[in-house]
């Protein structure tokens, strides 16, 4: 009996060139603050083995990098690459790092990075999670618990292990 697996939704070819370009600005650093917030980051996929490379909203925290999905569907093609392969690469402000990538499950932790994104992303703060920084505590408990973390630890790319 053959595995079957999800079928990946399709972008629509101007939907593609949008990310394509967003990835060729953003790795030369010419998107100006918006390399602040954006990222490009390079996985391997869970099943073609192949290389994909992708522009995701970031936010630091201390050492790491912190990243968000939508959990429907068991998150983006991104995340579900990495609980396969947790090796990417990132691409911030036109720097790489290599980083292992580790889901974050700890409920206090996620906690504690839902309110990091309420303080340092509160202007596009809807985009990440779906509703809006006034919205009820039960909306904005049901935003959080419908978003999966994702944690990089960050090591320069030029370095071995």
């Amino acid at each position: 009996m053959a595995l079957s697996h999800p079928q990946a939704r399709k972008l629509p070819a101007m939907a593609k060139f949008a990310m394509h370009m967003q990835v060729f600005l953003l790795r030369r650093n010419l998107l100006g603050t918006l390399g602040e917030e954006i990222m490009v980051i390079t996985t391997t996929g869970r099943v073609s083995g192949k290389l994909f490379s992708t522009p995701i909203g970031f936010l630091r925290d201390s050492d790491s990098v912190v990243a968000v999905t939508n959990g429907r569907g068991g998150g983006s093609n991104w995340y579900r690459n990495l609980l396969v392969n947790p090796e990417a690469v990132l691409e911030i402000q036109g720097q790489k790092y290599r980083a292992n990538a580790n889901p974050v499950t700890d409920m206090q932790e996620r906690r504690r990075l839902f309110e990091l994104y309420k303080h340092e992303r509160s202007s596009n703060f809807h985009i990440y999670f779906g509703t809006r920084l006034t919205a009820t505590s039960a909306k904005l408990e049901q935003a959080m618990q419908a978003r999966l973390f994702m944690r990089f630890q960050l090591k320069p790319f030029n370095k071995p292990n």
